[in-house]
């Protein structure tokens, strides 16, 4: 297979992708988002290419590029597939993260160009945070450029529902099936209220948050068992 990629490591058109974190070259959550692709695929009109098709080309990717933890990432469109294999580099502080002051609208599917993602990121990175919280019209909590959110409010973890506006997370749906993490809206008027939060993602799993602008927020005792949790309920498995 031959494409050419933009700068961000994408194919130069535009379909659904998923980011898959690897341990020892066994992917996290396969099945999961598998399924989310083809879910994608069926209501955008992008052909799944066969199933034996992508896992020869998932067991050849994943064999000849081992690292101990890595980046997978499929990419469909409607001419072609592609699977690339990258090292991945674990994510050790808390993340501190701003709001981006203007409505963002957000999608049930993953989908690339990825560029203006990139760019909220990029945007907060300049404004020394790690990402952005984004706020739908209804001035709701939803994601940020590149993970979801789950806060703790009056002792209770909650994420915002797919409703608000926001991309079903695979990590978010193990939080929520697994760990008993609450589906609700949250309203800026919460954001005082917020004790303690997480950036889920497909990579980081679950990354504590330091900072809200400049709230602290606490990293105690429920923070590290929710954690504890989501890499538990995160198993690896091999495709060979």
């Amino acid at each position: 297979m031959t494409f050419q990629l933009d700068k961000y490591g994408f194919p130069q058109t535009s379909g659904i992708f998923e980011t898959i974190k690897t341990v020892d070259g066994n992917p996290i959550s396969l099945n999961r988002h598998m399924r989310r692709a083809l879910d994608s695929g069926r209501e955008l009109g992008i052909p799944m290419p066969g199933e034996e098709t992508l896992r020869n080309e998932l067991v050849t990717v994943l064999t000849s590029n081992r690292f101990p933890v890595g980046r997978l990432r499929i990419c469909i469109w409607k001419e072609d597939f592609s699977v690339t294999h990258h090292e991945y580099e674990e994510l050790t502080e808390p993340a501190r993260v701003n709001f981006r002051s203007e409505t963002v609208h957000g999608s049930v599917h993953k989908r690339f160009p990825y560029d203006d993602r990139f760019e909220i990121l990029d945007a907060a990175k300049d404004e020394g945070f790690d990402d952005s919280i984004l706020f739908n019209r209804k001035n709701e909590v939803t994601e940020t450029a590149v993970s979801n959110l789950v806060m703790r409010i009056a002792d209770q973890w909650v994420t915002p529902p797919i409703t608000s506006g926001l991309l079903p997370g695979v990590v978010r749906g193990i939080a929520i099936e697994e760990c008993g993490v609450k589906v609700r809206p949250i309203h800026i008027s919460e954001i005082a209220d917020i004790e303690s939060a997480f950036l889920l993602s497909s990579l980081r799993l679950a990354q504590p948050i330091s900072h809200i602008g400049e709230m602290k927020l606490k990293i105690g005792e429920p923070s590290l068992e929710l954690k504890a949790q989501i890499i538990a309920s995160s198993k690896p498995l091999s495709v060979g």
